[in-house]
C-alpha cells in the first residue's frame, strides 16, 4: 500500500507519494529527469568546458529557481509562459532589481533553446511573457579629486581597509585593471618594468608599464605563491574561490572608504575602472587610446561603457542653458 504525503505546489495542491517527493528533490520526474538536471548536466558541462564564469552563473541562475519551485522539479516539457511569469513576480517579491531577473531568464533561456536543439522538449515559448532585456543603470564614476582623497586617507591602523585601498589604487594605476586580471597576475609577467598578461575576459594580451606607484603596492605586499599580489594566496586551494572571496572582502571594505571621503556612489572594484576610463576621456585622450587601455576588443564597448555618464555633461549643458531664461 503506497502512503500519500500532502504538500503545496505552487501551480497546484495534488497528493504525492513518499518516490515521487524523493525523486522530485532529487530532479526526476515521472517522465524521466528534470529541469534540475538537466541545469546541473549544463554547469557540468562548462565548467568541462573551462567557462567557470557561464558555470557558476548557471549554478546561480539553478539555486534562484529551486528556491522559487521550493524543491519540486518539473519536466521541460512542463515549462511554460506561466510558469516563468510567476518566476518573474516570485523574483520581484523577493526585492530582485529587473536586471537581475532578466539575469535569471536569459540563462535559463540559454539552457532551454539547449534542450529544444537536443530534442528533448518542444519549444513552447516559455519566456514571451516576462523580461530578458537589460535597462540602462546610471553608472557614474568618480572624479580625480575623489582618487587623491582616497590615497590621502592614513588607514595604517586598520589594514583590511588599508589593503582595500591599495587594491583599488593599484587597479586605477594599471589603467582600471580588473580585480581578477589582478588576482591572476603571475611574478613571471613582470619583465623589465611592464607586465604582460592576457585579460581573463576576453584573451586580449596587454603589456602594462609599471608605475612607480604601482610597485609601491607590489613591494608592500609579500606573496609566496606565483601571484604577485596577495589575493590568491595557498596554492593548494582553489585559486578561483580566492578570487571571489577577496572581491566580496575587498568591495565591503571599499564601501566604508566610499563613507569615509562621503562619496555619492557605492565604491567598488568596478567603479574605480570606470573612473579611470571617464577621467582619460575628459582629459580629451582619443577613444581608441582609452579603449586600448581598457583591454576592451573594440572601441564600441568602450563607447557604451562611457555612453551613461556622457548623460550627466548632457544635463549640465541643459542647466547652463536654461539658467539664461
Amino acid at each position: 500500500m503506497k502512503h500519500y504525503y500532502y504538500i503545496l505546489d505552487l501551480y497546484k495542491n495534488r497528493e504525492y507519494t513518499i518516490e515521487e517527493i524523493i525523486k522530485a528533490f532529487q530532479g526526476e520526474t515521472a517522465d524521466g529527469k528534470g529541469v534540475f538536471e538537466y541545469l546541473r548536466n549544463q554547469v557540468h558541462r562548462l565548467k568541462q568546458l573551462g567557462r567557470q564564469r557561464c558555470s557558476e552563473t548557471m549554478e546561480s541562475t539553478l539555486r534562484s529557481f529551486m528556491k522559487f519551485r521550493g524543491g519540486i522539479d518539473l519536466s521541460l516539457s512542463n515549462l511554460s509562459a506561466n510558469i516563468f511569469e510567476q518566476y518573474e513576480a516570485y523574483l520581484k517579491g523577493k526585492g530582485v532589481t529587473r536586471n537581475t531577473s532578466s539575469f535569471y531568464m536569459r540563462n535559463f533561456r540559454t539552457a532551454y533553446k539547449l534542450a529544444v536543439e537536443e530534442g528533448l522538449t518542444n519549444d513552447n515559448q516559455p519566456f514571451r511573457k516576462v523580461y530578458t532585456g537589460i535597462d540602462k543603470t546610471l553608472k557614474r564614476a568618480i572624479t580625480i579629486d575623489d582618487i587623491r582623497r582616497i590615497k590621502s586617507l592614513d588607514l595604517n591602523s586598520r589594514p583590511p581597509l588599508d589593503y582595500a585601498k591599495d587594491m583599488l589604487l593599484f587597479s586605477f594605476y594599471m589603467r582600471g585593471m580588473s580585480f581578477v586580471d589582478m588576482a591572476y597576475l603571475r611574478k613571471k609577467d613582470l619583465v623589465n618594468g611592464y607586465i604582460s598578461y592576457r585579460r581573463k575576459k576576453t584573451g586580449q594580451h596587454l603589456t602594462i608599464e609599471i608605475t612607480n606607484e604601482a610597485q609601491c603596492i607590489i613591494s608592500k605586499y609579500i606573496n609566496t605563491t606565483q601571484y604577485v599580489l596577495p589575493i590568491i594566496t595557498t596554492e593548494d586551494i582553489d585559486a578561483r574561490k580566492q578570487y571571489i572571496t577577496q572581491l566580496i572582502r575587498v568591495n565591503r571594505h571599499l564601501k566604508v572608504i566610499g563613507k569615509m571621503v562621503n562619496l555619492p556612489i557605492p565604491l567598488s572594484t568596478y567603479v574605480v575602472r570606470h573612473a579611470w576610463a571617464t577621467i582619460a576621456r575628459d582629459k580629451g585622450i582619443n577613444i581608441s587610446i582609452i579603449s586600448e587601455g581598457l583591454g576592451h576588443n573594440n572601441e564600441m564597448t568602450t563607447r557604451i561603457y562611457l555612453d551613461s555618464i556622457r548623460a550627466s555633461k548632457v544635463d549640465e549643458a541643459n542647466r547652463s542653458i536654461l539658467d539664461e531664461l
